[in-house]
């Protein structure tokens, strides 16, 4: 699984960016065998100013099915990250879910016991 952070308009530290992509490598462990490429894209989207400016997308590319695209805003960029990849990673985990066989087998009608 290939992790690809951009960010915009953005400061990022080495540190930052591989506490996100470890955080993006635990959402989707799981199906890493399914994901090939995760792209995190970080914007401030107006600068300065503050309030509720900071965007986070995260763009899945699953084998065998079309991307799956989570965003998120907010004020607190580490949350937000956290917010969003737990989302991507509950949406693959539906998609996958639905491509495969069942989890369980279903439950066989019992033949009356003889005698």
């Amino acid at each position: 699984m290939q992790i690809d952070i951009r960010p915009l308009n953005l400061a990022l530290d080495p540190a930052a960016r591989a506490r996100i992509a470890k955080r993006a490598r635990f959402a989707l462990e799981r199906l890493a065998a399914r994901v090939r490429r995760v792209e995190i894209r970080l914007a401030d989207i107006n600068g300065p100013r503050g309030g509720i400016d900071k965007r986070c997308r995260v763009l899945v590319h699953l084998d065998g099915a079309p991307p799956m695209l989570v965003q998120e805003q907010g004020d607190s960029l580490p949350a937000l990250v956290d917010r969003a990849l737990d989302r991507a990673g509950r949406a693959v985990r539906k998609r996958v879910g639905q491509t495969t066989q069942p989890r369980y087998a279903p439950r066989v009608a019992r033949l009356p016991s003889p005698g």
